[in-house]
This record gives structure tokens, sequence and C-alpha cells, in this order.
């Protein structure tokens, strides 16, 4: 199914969404806003890029991004979890990682990303190692988010 079709079934079913993207800078939510009908389900979509915004707009513990770094399978569980309390969103989504060209934490490699679902009070963690351009892996975590999304409805 393409991206259009997921969404129009998103809209037909009345499942809510949310996004708080970092790595991603706002592309889930543009991809979501350019098919008519979207705010009946769309609740909010967050660019979170810096770490203050992750800690103030979602709740993410400043301690996580201290010990684990803001790319990192705690700091995603967190910003997804905190996203679906403030949201309301029946599936809450986000997004932290590196996409490119160079290092954003020293810690972390180029192309590393992570991506967090939550969805009836369950997250879940997806790691993704990507290898392409900036641009490249800004689609590839797009698609792997719509991806996931249609498995979820």
């Amino acid at each position: 199914m393409n991206k259009r079709q997921l969404i129009k079934e998103l809209i037909k079913n009345n499942i809510s969404i949310s996004f708080a993207e970092s790595c991603t800078g706002g592309e889930l939510s543009a991809t979501l806003t350019k098919v008519p009908g979207v705010s009946k389900i769309f609740n909010m979509g967050l660019v979170t890029y810096s770490d203050e915004s992750k800690v103030e707009l979602l709740g993410v513990n400043p301690d996580s991004i201290k010990e684990y770094g803001v790319v990192s399978e705690e700091v995603a569980y967190e910003m997804s979890t905190g996203l679906a309390l403030k949201s309301h969103a029946d599936i809450a989504i986000s997004t932290t990682g590196n996409a490119g060209p160079t290092k954003g934490d020293e810690t972390k490699d180029v192309g590393e990303v992570y991506v967090g679902i939550t969805k009836d009070g369950y997250t879940n963690v997806y790691r993704l190692e990507l290898i392409g351009s900036r641009i490249e892996n800004i689609k590839s975590i797009t698609d792997f988010v719509y991806e996931r999304i249609e498995e979820l409805i």
C-alpha cells in the first residue's frame, strides 16, 4: 500500500497519529499532511531537534541523554512514550539518529537511527543502520515508519 492509501486507511479507521521527529526534521509530518482530510487523525507533529526540546516537550530524562546519548534506544523510547502521553494519539512515533553526512554525536555512527512506536500503551524501538546520503537516509526512515504503521492498522 502506498503512503497516500495508508493515510486514507488511518482516516477511514479513525486511527489518530502523532510524530516527534529529530533526524527526520518534519518529513513524516509533511508526508502525512499532503493528504486531504488528515486533520481528522493527525494530533501532533513536533520537530524536537535539540536535546532541550526533547526534555521540555516530551519529558525525556536528561540523565538518559547523558548516559546513553541522544541517538539511543532509551531516548527513542522516552520520546515516543512522552509523545503518547502528551498527544493522546492512538499511535505515537519518534525518530532520533544521525542522518549524516557527519556525526552529530561522536559516539554514534552516521546512519544509526532509532524509531520508537507506541500503541495501546506498548512501545517498540527499532534500530536502523543506513548507508545513504542524508536525503536518502531520511527517505529510508520515512519509508520504514510508514511500513510499520501499515502493520499496525
